[in-house]
């Protein structure tokens, strides 16, 4: 891949941005630099596969699913370039990876070892500090998740369910789960739970199906 090309993918993620030219020559010339591409359907990486590198999706689209720890439901998403894969799940007690991404369009990755990334926040500050800014804000929108107002209606709760299991804000998002499975997580009944899923799909919000619902974006479920 040629040095400029290099270049402009790497500028597009928060990692690596306020680097000067001059820093991201050397970063290029000194970092061993994984270049992989997959076809749709590939599995880039597994939920539970050990987090040994930090993957940086330069061009195409992913499908990413994220299931329950007992598989009793998923949240499939779709995203596309330029993306980076769980960079909380490289360091800390559980270095592993939490949900599955699944090329969805032929798909560009760019790999750096976890050894490469140690000698990259040892050697350039604005990479370890974005770096720590990254962190900082995942940890900041769990933690205002968690402390959100308690939601009394039944449309609110799932609302709040669907936001706080989306590893992104905005998009197309599909929910795999039973409305029984559904009502327990929120606190409520089966009944109360189809009638708020029927009432938003009355409002085209979602679209239901058997076994789950589609969101067509979701920032307008947020906000409708």
């Amino acid at each position: 891949m040629a040095t400029l090309h290099i270049y402009e993918k790497l500028q597009q993620f928060a990692l690596f941005q306020g680097m000067s030219k001059g820093d991201l020559g050397q970063l290029v010339a000194h970092t061993r630099l994984g270049f992989h591409k997959y076809a749709p359907g590939d599995v880039v990486a597994s939920d539970g596969r050990a987090c040994t590198a930090l993957y940086f999706l330069i061009d195409g689209q992913l499908t990413i699913t994220t299931s329950s720890m007992d598989r009793g439901y998923s949240v499939i998403e779709d995203v596309r370039s330029p993306q980076l894969f769980e960079p909380s799940s490289l360091f800390g007690l559980r270095p592993r990876f939490g949900s599955t991404y699944q090329a969805r369009t032929p798909c560009s990755v760019i790999v750096i070892d976890k050894d490469e990334i140690y000698r990259l926040l040892d050697c350039f500050t604005i990479v370890r500090l974005n770096f720590i800014n990254l962190l900082s804000a995942h940890i900041q929108k769990q933690r205002a998740l968690a402390w959100q107002p308690v939601h009394t209606t039944v449309r609110q709760r799932i609302i709040h369910f669907v936001e706080t299991h989306c590893l992104y804000p905005t998009g197309a998002k599909r929910v795999a789960i039973r409305m029984t499975l559904l009502a327990d997580e929120i606190g409520c009944s089966r009944l109360q739970v189809s009638q708020s899923l029927n009432q938003l799909q009355t409002e085209q919000l979602i679209c239901l199906y058997r076994g789950g619902f589609t969101i067509g974006a979701l920032e307008k479920l947020r906000h409708g």
